[in-house]
């Protein structure tokens, strides 16, 4: 076991769980649920439930785009990047291997929600679809950003950073030039549109998924096709 999780203010009753490349020293814990190898991924999830976590853990299908579903209602989709519920001992799940794992809980513990954020994600603005939904909700929040890439090493084309500038100039400065690219910082773009949806308490695990190789999977970094998990869920 690891214990990376958040250190924030909400109810003790929210759990976290972070897989890594050896969780709990097995090799190779990849949960890539569209590897060729399912029947590892199946091993893997079976292992997790049976000694880690509440229920079965709930996948998307994670397309990069802004869909964030509510499983509470009927006939959800299963094509999304973020899951929202309010329903106990329901584990809500996402695979990143780069991207950010974000999760929002309100401050009593009653409702939660997983984001899978990479820049495709930051600039749909997923994170203000997100509240369209958690703000019907007479609740307060906070939000944790999990192991992800850092700004150190993603690099991105100029084009790249010409857009997010049209979309606002703000955005200018969380680019850093590098040679003929620029280095960009998808942990600051998350925590500016984070507290433009009045979320004033964010914490970060400090973890990137490139520096700490031996931890996690990273498809920029080393190519890897695996992933690792993000679970959250009310006790």
């Amino acid at each position: 076991m690891n214990n990376i999780k958040p250190n924030w203010n909400v109810s003790k009753n929210v759990k976290v769980l972070i897989t890594t490349k050896n969780f709990n020293n097995r090799n190779n814990f990849n949960l890539a649920i569209d590897s060729e190898n399912n029947s590892l991924i199946k091993n893997n999830i079976t292992y997790l439930k049976d000694n880690f976590l509440s229920s079965e853990p709930l996948f998307v299908k994670q397309i990069h785009g802004r869909k964030v579903i509510n499983i509470d209602n009927i006939n959800y989709s299963h094509v999304a990047d973020g899951i929202i519920t309010q329903q106990k001992n329901k584990v809500i799940a996402v695979k990143t291997a780069d991207c950010m794992p974000i999760i929002i809980s309100s401050l009593c513990g009653s409702i939660i929600c997983i984001l899978h954020v990479g820049r495709k994600g930051i600039e749909f603005n997923i994170i203000k679809k997100a509240f369209d939904t958690l703000n019907s909700f007479n609740f307060s929040y906070e939000a944790w950003i999990g192991p992800c890439i850092s700004k150190d090493y993603y690099l991105v084309d100029p084009n790249i950073k010409a857009n997010f500038e049209k979309i606002d100039k703000r955005f200018l400065n969380f680019f850093e030039k590098k040679g003929h690219k620029f280095l960009m910082d998808l942990i600051g773009l998350a925590a500016i549109q984070l507290k433009e949806c009045k979320i004033s308490n964010i914490f970060y695990s400090d973890l990137c998924t490139i520096r700490n190789k031996d931890l996690f999977f990273s498809h920029r970094g080393f190519a890897d096709r695996e992933r690792f998990g993000t679970f959250v869920w009310i006790e």
